[in-house]
């Protein structure tokens, strides 16, 4: 690659602001935001990406509700994929040149509450400690190319922090292959039936979510949690997780 690493962000930037973006039932979409920094600008020691950056899509209150990585596929100079996973607990829809290239009809991500998780702190600084003392109960791995299981790190600062008119506070952090994410853990404080005026009464709900096709495991206190089988293609359009060459084919 002979561009230079703010060619390639720009490039990054660029194409992932070439999406029309919408989020909700057909009925009622919203449009959605795209934040041109990355999250996170990352290398994979295992796939050999050396240079790719993370961006998310918000809505109108600033919660995440999709994510992308963009980056070179490795061995070529100038292949570029986006992949996709969607963080929305409603329908998305991705349009490029007027045309559908990503339109998960299902939500992304569906919360549990945490078992035995202490009350939410009243403080935003005291309930980030909390968030990273409930993120280091899980653990992680991934099958890359369906071999052997390759454990994940966490990485304990969050890549997004919001509230919304359901969730009193909310962060998503990363389990990576060095600093490239596999996996979304998504942790909530949350109201009784959302109402945000009992912050006495929230309590800690958890989602996960890959941004990777290979299979992952998840534990919980050591046992298992969660997990998804190795996406192969062909991914349908209407999946929750998606990747393509950039620019779309239709």
């Amino acid at each position: 690659m002979s561009d230079s690493a703010d060619e390639r962000l720009a490039y990054m930037q660029k194409t992932g602001s070439s999406y029309q973006v919408t989020v909700g039932e057909k009925s009622s979409r919203q449009p959605v935001t795209f934040r041109s920094k990355p999250v996170l600008r990352f290398t994979n020691p295992v796939s050999g990406v050396v240079d790719g950056g993370l961006f998310v899509w918000e809505d109108n209150e600033k919660r995440p509700v999709a994510a992308a990585q963009i980056f070179i596929i490795p061995q070529t100079d100038d292949v570029w994929l986006h992949e996709f996973q969607s963080l929305s607990t409603r329908p998305l829809r991705f349009e490029y040149n007027g045309r559908a290239a990503w339109a998960p009809a299902e939500a992304g991500v569906s919360f549990k509450p945490i078992p035995a998780a202490a009350k939410p702190a009243a403080t935003e600084p005291a309930r980030l400690l909390q968030m990273r003392q409930l993120v280091r109960r899980f653990s992680a791995s991934d099958d890359f190319e369906g071999g052997d299981e390759d454990r994940l790190r966490l990485m304990t600062t969050p890549i997004a922090r919001y509230r919304d008119q359901t969730t009193i506070d909310g962060a998503v952090f990363v389990f990576a292959h060095g600093t490239d994410p596999e996996l979304f853990v998504i942790i909530e404080a949350r109201p009784p039936q959302d109402d945000q005026t009992a912050t006495s009464d929230a309590t800690w709900h958890v989602a996960l979510a890959p941004m990777t096709s290979y299979a992952l495991q998840a534990h919980l206190d050591g046992k298992p949690y969660w997990s998804v089988p190795w996406r192969q293609e062909p991914i349908p359009v209407t999946a929750t997780f998606k990747n393509f060459v950039f620019p779309p084919k239709h």
